[in-house]
């Protein structure tokens, strides 16, 4: 038998109800029109959690191999800083820079515990890759002192009580290492309440990154523990080969968990098939930010006839044409915006976060399928985000 669900209310109350507009209309009217001269705690709070941006410097630089140096950062008091806002394991700090006649952001995982915001530090690590136009900046021109700019922490490859598994799958490469080792320093300190089970995959022993960094936090706690995987070489103790279903399933807990990813494109194509095999809800797979693809035109969806060409963009800004860039179709729009010194908003410039949403007025680009997080309106109305949109044809851009 279905039960009633029975709402006591009188017309007393129904009018009163409908007498609220007019009555906060009065208090409205009434107030002082002078501005009130007060900071309320909550907008303090606010202002400090999620500042539009953050004034930083190099505090110090720590050699961690020839190509690879990490950066603590404290804050610059003298543009404005004077705290670090918090953040959550895994989150990142968008910085940008100036190189050239170019205005550049790059996101940055925070490599450190939240804890180490009480100290008023943060801690970024910074490789250097073969034509990379600003990790290459950084590692030959901070030093002690340098000055930064930077976000809030932002990102949402974070761990969420309500929704993921307590007992988690971590899946990494080098390139997605400073997320988990986040994570670790969290679970070690006791601010995040998970058990992790790390699979770090790499060619060889010699190409891990922080390798002893993790070793040293899975002493410190019995919730964290990682597993080495190599592809090209056999070492006791480790896995050899590939990161598989099975291998997953070796790892994984009887329980119920969830699986974390994080790390380079190609770690993704190629684990993403087999964690499908596993048959895990879609809420207890979670995937980090993957960046900037390095060569699109390599993907099978990609137009081979626009592989080598170079369109041109006009940029409009303000309701005045900036100027007219070329944009070659194998990089991103955004790229061609900062090569040409156009300041463009951008943040996770791996089409997620939509800092730099604009809107194209004419012309086509290539998206790749699975980075396309735009809403259905705004692919309907020509809304694209630059950071992961390939020209295909000459295009006339918006931006903000």
């Amino acid at each position: 038998m279905k039960k009633k669900v029975v709402v006591n209310s009188s017309f007393k109350d129904l009018r009163n109800f409908t007498q609220i507009p007019e009555y906060r209309k009065g208090i409205i009217s009434e107030a002082d029109s002078k501005p009130i001269n007060a900071t309320y705690a909550v907008n303090s709070t606010a202002s400090f959690l999620h500042p539009s941006e953050q004034f930083l410097k190099v505090k110090h630089v720590i050699q961690i191999s020839n190509d690879t140096r990490a950066y603590v950062l404290e804050p610059n008091p003298r543009y404005g800083t004077a705290r670090l806002a918090y953040f959550k394991p895994g989150q990142y700090i968008s910085i940008t820079l100036k190189i050239g006649s170019s205005v550049v952001t790059r996101p940055y995982t925070l490599c450190c515990s939240p804890s180490l915001t009480l100290k008023d530090e943060y801690v970024i690590v910074v490789k250097k890759v073969p034509h990379g136009f600003v990790s290459n900046y950084i590692c030959n021109n901070w030093e002690k002192g340098t000055e930064v700019i930077a976000s809030a922490p932002m990102g949402s490859f974070t761990h969420q009580k309500l929704r993921d598994s307590r007992n988690v799958i971590g899946i990494t490469d080098s390139q997605g290492i400073s997320a988990f080792v986040s994570m670790a320093e969290a679970i070690r300190d006791g601010i995040l309440d998970v058990d992790l089970t790390l699979l770090y995959t790499s060619r060889k022993k010699k190409e891990l990154l922080l390798s002893e960094k993790l070793d040293e936090l899975a002493e410190q706690t019995d919730k964290f523990r990682v597993i080495y995987v190599f592809s090209d070489e056999r070492i006791p103790g480790c896995e050899r080969g590939f990161i598989t279903s099975t291998l997953i399933e070796k790892y994984a807990p009887s329980t119920r968990y969830s699986v974390f990813v994080c790390g380079s494109t190609q770690l993704y194509n190629r684990v993403t098939p087999q964690i499908a095999e596993l048959k895990l809800e879609k809420k207890y797979i979670r995937y980090g930010l993957s960046g900037q693809i390095s060569s699109p035109a390599s993907l099978p969806d990609f137009p081979q006839s626009a592989k080598g060409r170079v369109f041109e963009c006009k940029v409009i800004s303000g309701g005045k044409v900036l100027k007219t860039i070329p944009c070659a179709a194998e990089e991103t729009v955004l790229v061609a915006l900062e090569r040409a010194g156009i300041v463009a908003k951008s943040s996770c410039r791996s089409g997620e976060c939509g800092f730099c949403r604009s809107r194209l007025t004419s012309g086509n680009v290539f998206i790749p399928k699975g980075i396309d997080s735009r809403r259905l309106a705004d692919s309907k109305f020509g809304i694209i985000h630059p950071c992961c949109s390939y020209p295909m044809s000459n295009l006339t851009l918006v931006i903000n």
